[in-house]
């Protein structure tokens, strides 16, 4: 069986700023702090200067709770790391890329990755549970390992913006099946297929294929 690694849980307030600043994430920040709307049209310095500040207030006041979150994240991951490594050692053949995996708690619900550090977010409040953000990250540093030695010529042709997608489908199919489910406690969460059909189509094609290899391969066929 695979080794697999331990995640460390932090918080890192200016990661937090990053992800306030970002415009791709802009719609998910504003709907749990809608303060910050009040400076989307300011000139570029000092719409940097209100939302650093916003991020830095809300450290300062909700301090304890950020904390408190941090080290039951970290404890509930103990909770079901076992099995979850269980799960998707047997799933994969390759083992985890190397690194020190960490989880940064964020005040944000925009949870973006960061495939080549072992670096995520994960909202503190995520109404689909912390430890469900952590098994759907995890899976994609090790679906990438995977594509990367397994379809290596794909994975250099395509694109990142493909196999990024390739990599949200497999996500959406397999943490759907049972085994995952007993795992996450979530059935039917969110899911990042443009519409229902696509998700439906992809979970189809899971069970036609039943292995990560014969699904990646007649994806890229299809």
């Amino acid at each position: 069986m695979n080794s697999h690694p331990n995640i460390d849980f932090q918080l890192n307030l200016e990661l937090d700023k990053w992800t306030c600043k970002s415009s791709m994430f802009y719609n998910s920040v504003i709907k749990d702090h809608p303060g910050l709307v009040e400076g989307k049209n300011l000139e570029p310095e000092a719409k940097k200067a209100f939302n650093d500040k916003y991020v830095d207030d809300y450290y300062k006041t909700h301090r304890k709770e950020l904390e408190d979150a941090k080290e039951k994240m970290g404890s509930d991951w103990l909770k079901i790391n076992k099995r979850f490594f269980e799960v998707t050692n047997k799933m994969f053949d390759v083992p985890w890329p190397e690194g020190k995996y960490i989880c940064y708690l964020s005040i944000f619900n925009c949870n973006p990755r960061f495939i080549e550090t072992k670096e995520f977010q994960t909202f503190y409040k995520h109404p689909a549970t912390t430890n469900y953000v952590c098994a759907h990250e995890m899976l994609h540093f090790i679906f990438y390992a995977y594509v990367g030695k397994n379809f290596d010529q794909e994975y250099k042709g395509l694109g990142e913006k493909v196999i990024w997608k390739l990599s949200e489908i497999f996500n959406d199919v397999v943490l759907r099946l049972p085994k995952f489910v007993a795992i996450t406690g979530q059935k039917d969460p969110a899911f990042y297929a443009e519409t229902k059909q696509e998700l439906d189509d992809a979970i189809k094609l899971w069970e036609e294929t039943k292995t990560v290899k014969a699904f990646i391969a007649k994806y890229f066929m299809s």
